[in-house]
């Protein structure tokens, strides 16, 4: 991150811009409200990149944070990552691909939630259920290993594969007698559940497998034509719009104002209310896009 004063001077004008945008300004076309947008996004990412470099004081700058806590901030530096690359393809103006962070932005958001609420035994599944594939590669390479001498290559992963685990304290027993490869045994929808969330698991996590698999539903709606009963490649983009930016800003704000108020990062209460407002204007945004579109669909009808 930049200099302390330049943080101060950067966050002072987002401030003073979240407030010149409300009320939101007019804007009558698709495009004028993607200009707002992409300035939306734009100050989302620096506030989420800041959010990461926080630390509630030097003591914990100098030495880092403890394992538990770190696999928290691990999850907000993994939003920051998957929000700038979900910046680049809307600028590019990929939205089929954008579409695909959304999941992964989404899965995120909801397991940092979960795991700020969990124990500590959670932490030590989330670390445990990570190692699945290891896991199998283990078995298999000394499946091979009684049979012949291992390739270079395999016994280097077999090298690396023991060493990662090693370092994170698993030994093969607690990898053969597992039972369960979810954390605290959960599947997605059912930390959904733990979180109060589970009726949003169909509009998000459940929906976006279409753009995370390629299914039936992504190769029709994003990739072929229809003509009659025949086909043909689309094999250009769609045009983003702010459907797929202002709900997944708003979000990734929102578990960046949780892992803030968690992680006590903000002793001074400087960033929070900017935070806050910056969120207001992406919520009343994506409303007045709502609108707009609403009234496109009434001309078209009349």
């Amino acid at each position: 991150m930049e200099p302390p004063d330049e943080v101060y001077r950067i966050m002072r004008e987002i401030d003073a811009w979240a407030t010149a945008q409300l009320p939101i300004p007019e804007a009558n076309t698709d495009e004028e409200f993607m200009h707002l947008v992409s300035e939306l996004m734009t100050r989302a990412h620096y506030l989420l990149r800041l959010g990461v470099s926080l630390t509630p004081d030097a003591k914990r700058a100098e030495r880092g944070w403890t394992k538990p806590r770190a696999i928290v901030l691990g999850h907000l530096v993994r939003i920051m990552k998957l929000y700038d690359a979900l910046c680049l393809h809307i600028s590019e103006g990929h939205a089929e691909i954008c579409l695909i962070f959304h999941r992964l932005l989404l899965e995120t958001v909801n397991r940092m939630e979960y795991l700020i609420k969990a124990p500590k035994a959670s932490f030590r599944s989330f670390v445990l259920v990570s190692h699945k594939a290891e896991r199998e590669i283990v078995e298999d390479l000394r499946q091979k290993s009684a049979r012949r001498k291992l390739t270079p290559i395999e016994a280097r992963m077999l090298k690396s594969t023991m060493r990662n685990l090693s370092a994170d304290r698993i030994t093969l027993r607690q990898l053969r007698t597992n039972k369960t490869w979810e954390l605290d045994g959960k599947n997605f929808r059912q930390i959904l559940t733990a979180l109060g969330r589970d009726w949003t698991y169909a509009y998000g996590f459940g929906k976006g497998s279409h753009w995370v698999h390629g299914d039936w539903v992504d190769i029709k709606t994003n990739h072929l034509v229809r003509n009659g009963r025949l086909y043909q490649p689309r094999w250009w983009y769609g045009k983003p719009d702010p459907r797929i930016a202002c709900p997944i800003t708003m979000i990734c704000l929102w578990a960046l104002m949780r892992f803030v108020n968690w992680s006590h990062t903000d002793p001074d209460d400087f960033v929070l209310p900017i935070l806050d407002k910056v969120c207001k204007v992406a919520e009343l945004l994506d409303a007045k896009h709502e609108q707009f579109l609403i009234e496109e669909r009434k001309l078209k009808d009349s």
